[in-house]
């Protein structure tokens, strides 16, 4: 499969030198960018590529689509975007300089992560930042009682019946009281009851915390949670997974290790580091 992604990058770029008009380059983009083109049926493949690979296939992928994308770019900037059918332009007239924007760093950051969890065999969910308290709690076995809602307790949203003189939720059932999520967990049982087992899948999004603020603490922040069910799954699949995401980030093998972490919402419980690249 590394070798078809190679072949597919050298025939792209052979077929790229013979264009010469702005049509015959979008044609060629669609088949080799279009949803329904090369690359997005190599992708399809991936199933089928050995699980020691799929990282090697993941990063070879997302290079070919970055490194063709950049020379379609630069081939519609040297045609002009249209052919020769297109009205002449007076160049005489005073320039109108464009007002460019460009993607949040954080969304940047968000998308490249989900092109490389995808790129693993991983969906990508989106879910609803309103939450009931059932899904972002109760269901994650985290009921009222539990130390982690101390410090996950949060902004709530909720009918002025509820509401106490201390501004507190009062009375109601998980199912209607609704708050701000704390987490992307909330996603977890609604994908399984969905999707079922067995489940890869990613939820990256925005999430709310009752939090005094800081210079490393802010009550909205961005979370991307990862959930794997299947047989047979150890913790050394979620070290390799980690290796690979960050190499893909990193664009370099990354060293990490393991040691211990306390979280009151989890048991046992560890956290990842990776050594200094600097």
């Amino acid at each position: 499969m590394l070798t078809d992604l190679n072949n597919l990058r050298a025939k792209a770029q052979e077929e790229l030198k013979k264009l010469s008009s702005a049509l015959e380059l979008e044609q060629l983009e669609i088949k080799y960018l279009g949803r329904k083109g090369e690359l997005a049926r190599m992708m399809k493949g991936l199933s089928e590529v050995a699980a020691t690979e799929r990282p090697k296939f993941g990063a070879l992928a997302n290079e070919v689509k970055l490194e063709l994308e950049q020379a379609f770019a630069r081939l519609k900037q040297e045609l002009g975007g249209g052919d020769k059918a297109t009205p002449s332009i007076d160049v005489t007239l005073p320039g109108i300089k464009p007002v460019r924007g460009h993607m949040h760093p954080v969304m940047q950051v968000q998308r490249e992560l989900e092109e490389l969890f995808r790129s693993m065999g991983f969906m990508v969910l989106d879910g609803p930042e309103l939450e009931s308290e059932y899904y972002n709690f109760e269901s994650l076995n985290i009921p009222s009682w539990h130390p982690a809602r101390d410090i996950q307790d949060t902004f709530y949203v909720h009918p002025p019946k509820f509401a106490g003189k201390d501004g507190r939720v009062k009375g109601g059932t998980p199912e209607n009281r609704w708050l701000l999520r704390t987490h992307t967990s909330a996603m977890q049982v609604r994908a399984l009851t969905k999707y079922g087992a067995p489940l890869r899948a990613v939820v990256p999004g925005r999430v709310f915390r009752y939090e005094a603020t800081d210079a490393s603490h802010e009550h909205t922040f961005w979370q991307m949670e990862g959930l794997v069910v299947d047989k047979d799954i150890s913790i050394s699949h979620l070290i390799a997974t980690m290796k690979a995401l960050l190499a893909g980030i990193f664009r370099t093998v990354v060293e990490v290790r393991l040691r211990p972490g306390y979280f009151p919402f989890v048991e046992p419980g560890f956290e990842l580091d990776i050594k200094c690249l600097v």
